[in-house]
């Protein structure tokens, strides 16, 4: 219980201190919530809580919180793509596979600003890992 209401405090601080406009939450598909969680748990240490049989929400360590809606199923790829920031790329490259994940491992420049590498959750949401350059951090 304590857990829930130290979740609610903070739902309730970071809802008070958005701005106007700011992306609040976001909500993606997934077919099987046992993969989607096992994805994004071992990968990037995420936090899950099941809120109704077809809504499994998900709290990151920092950022914007969301869900994933149960859908029988969706075309890969056709879904938001989202950057999560990384220190590097090779370890999240070997693990996605391993966790039923997908990528063709090729790094794009934006330059001046960072390095992303795109890929696929279990289900086919886009990703994209994101990495800044020195450059951008010092800007």
């Amino acid at each position: 219980m304590c857990d829930d209401q130290n979740r609610a405090q903070f739902s309730l601080t970071v809802s008070q201190n958005m701005h106007r406009h700011t992306i609040a939450k976001i909500t993606l598909r997934s077919t099987n919530f046992d993969r989607t969680q096992r994805f994004y748990t071992e990968l990037f240490g995420w936090e899950f809580q099941q809120y109704s049989p077809t809504y499994l929400g998900f709290e990151p360590p920092s950022g914007i919180d969301g869900g994933f809606q149960k859908v029988d199923s969706f075309r890969p790829g056709d879904s938001v793509l989202l950057y999560i920031l990384v220190d590097e790329f090779e370890s999240y490259l070997r693990r996605i596979p391993e966790l039923e994940g997908s990528s063709k491992e090729e790094v794009e420049v934006v330059p001046g600003y960072g390095a992303y590498v795109r890929c696929y959750d279990p289900d086919g949401n886009r990703l994209a890992l994101w990495r800044t350059t020195e450059a951008s951090k010092k800007t």
